[in-house]
């Protein structure tokens, strides 16, 4: 139960952590960023076997939350969409990854934008960036003096995520975001975006946060109590899931063995659309638990796999962050480390601008959008490629279909710096690009003016079929051009 949605003022000295006003200018779209207080009890569940089911192990636990918001200042331009991000918190830092790939979506169209902590793993960074305006969010363990049934080193052992603490307790979030979902619905005092149109609402996360989306699906969204007669959210949108990760119901459950169904969508009755990149579609199991395009009434589901992208860019990781002095001041300045020359920045945000248009329309015009090839791996997963080096298949842009360079998942790095294995010479969630030399790029294209011929008529295909919007069409095409140029193309 939310007891409380209160706004934290905004100073000079005191403002929101990785504040997209800081990045963006947000007055240019006519949109505002306001900060709250989600304070409230939640209950904590565990499993009843480990397919799914859960029950309440302890009721009402005092906690105290975060939420950012970006919404039109203009209450007539607000559309009634209301996107709900389960912010990332795998880096041990907030990123709201949903908002950086998709904000010019969100705001041209004039969408409402709600991201939630939801570790709080996350809170040691906040409090260290700002201990006045963090230092009062608390998730409390209930059982607290009650020792985990396993040793971290069995967590490392599985290759689990290094976040597990006795001192807070992660289960809290479920509902956490269910109470979150039906004040957005309402028209109460606790809504914070009351008198902006919010009818149609739709979760969304990244990574590890697309993994709670999965669970959250499979274990809370379906149950009596959560749905009190309706549905909590109108559609999903899950980007780059992890498949073999399965998110505990409760951190004491972190070594559980659930079933493999929990790693995909086995229910939904509202539409969802699941957008993989190079990096997951065929890794982590994904390729073994993959589903099929539906428009059956009980599973509402559409799989996007992009081609040419990694799950980390420099647009998505590195540049939108601007090399920010507030994160440099915290250590947690998001950087490439790969050692080659060039990071992979595959324009993936026009696709998933596409994504979610297409996910807007489905719920409230019942139009299902196109299915779209699946990328084609091998027995072991690996993506298969094509005579330029490039991934098969899947969903693309000129920049594929008229490739001037080659576009690789993962990156080489030394020892150490990879989070997920500190012993792997390679990062499989950061690529990068290689060009293609001059000469070779004449030999397929002829001029620069022919390249961009074609690039304009694959893009209009693309968005004929309904995988890139209109107003992304001229951007997408000189974007393709420029680095045609800047490869030797003449």
């Amino acid at each position: 139960m939310i007891k409380s949605i209160r706004e934290i003022p905004v100073s000079t000295a005191s403002y929101p952590f990785a504040s997209a006003a800081r990045y963006l200018d947000l007055g240019k779209y006519g949109y505002e960023e306001k900060e709250y207080y989600m304070e409230g009890t939640a209950n904590v569940y565990e499993s009843v076997g480990n397919t799914g089911e859960v029950t309440v192990k302890y009721k009402e636990v005092p906690y105290v939350n975060r939420l950012i918001i970006r919404a039109p200042q203009d209450p007539a331009r607000a559309s009634g969409n209301v996107v709900v991000e389960i912010i990332n918190p795998t880096s041990f830092m907030e990123i709201d990854r949903m908002w950086i790939l998709s904000y010019e979506k969100l705001m041209r169209g004039g969408d409402i934008y709600v991201g939630i902590t939801s570790k709080p793993n996350t809170i040691a960074k906040l409090v260290e960036f700002d201990r006045e305006r963090y230092g009062c969010l608390t998730w409390p363990n209930p059982r607290e003096e009650e020792p985990f049934p396993f040793t971290m080193e069995e967590t490392k052992e599985r290759g689990l995520l290094p976040d597990l603490d006795i001192h807070y307790e992660t289960g809290l979030f479920w509902d956490m975001l269910t109470d979150l979902a039906w004040t957005l619905r309402e028209d109460g005092e606790q809504n914070p975006i009351r008198s902006l149109d919010h009818s149609c609402l739709y979760l969304t996360g990244w990574s590890q946060s697309a993994c709670y989306l999965f669970r959250y699906v499979n274990s809370f969204a379906y149950r009596e109590e959560v749905r009190r007669d309706g549905r909590v959210f109108d559609g999903y949108l899950a980007g780059g899931g992890v498949r073999n990760l399965i998110v505990p119901v409760n951190q004491y459950e972190a070594v559980m063995d659930y079933d493999f169904r929990l790693c995909r969508i086995e229910h939904v009755e509202e539409p969802y659309i699941s957008v993989q990149t190079e990096s997951e579609n065929g890794q982590w199991n994904a390729f073994r638990t993959k589903r099929g395009d539906s428009d059956y009434p009980h599973f509402l589901y559409r799989e996007y796999e992009v081609t040419g992208a990694s799950h980390d860019t420099m647009f998505s990781y590195v540049n939108y962050y601007q090399n920010d002095e507030d994160l440099k001041r915290i250590h947690h300045l998001p950087a490439y480390v790969g050692k080659h020359e060039e990071g992979n920045d595959y324009p993936s945000r026009f696709l998933f601008a596409g994504a979610f248009r297409n996910l807007f329309r489905w719920v409230r015009e019942g139009v299902g959008p196109s299915s779209c090839e699946r990328i084609p791996v091998d027995e072991y997963g690996r993506n298969r490629k094509d005579v330029f080096g490039n991934t098969r298949g899947g969903l693309r842009t000129c920049l594929l279909n008229y490739p001037t360079g080659r576009y690789h998942a993962a990156s080489t790095i030394d020892p150490g710096q990879s989070f997920l294995d500190p012993s792997s010479t390679q990062d499989p969630l950061f690529g990068y690009q290689e060009a293609f030399s001059p000469s070779f790029l004449m030999e397929l294209y002829g001029s620069l003016a022919h390249y961009e011929e074609l690039c304009r008529e694959d893009t209009r295909e693309q968005i004929s079929r309904g995988f890139l919007c209109r107003e992304d069409g001229e951007a997408l095409v000189q974007l393709a051009v420029s680095l045609a140029e800047k490869r030797g193309l003449k």
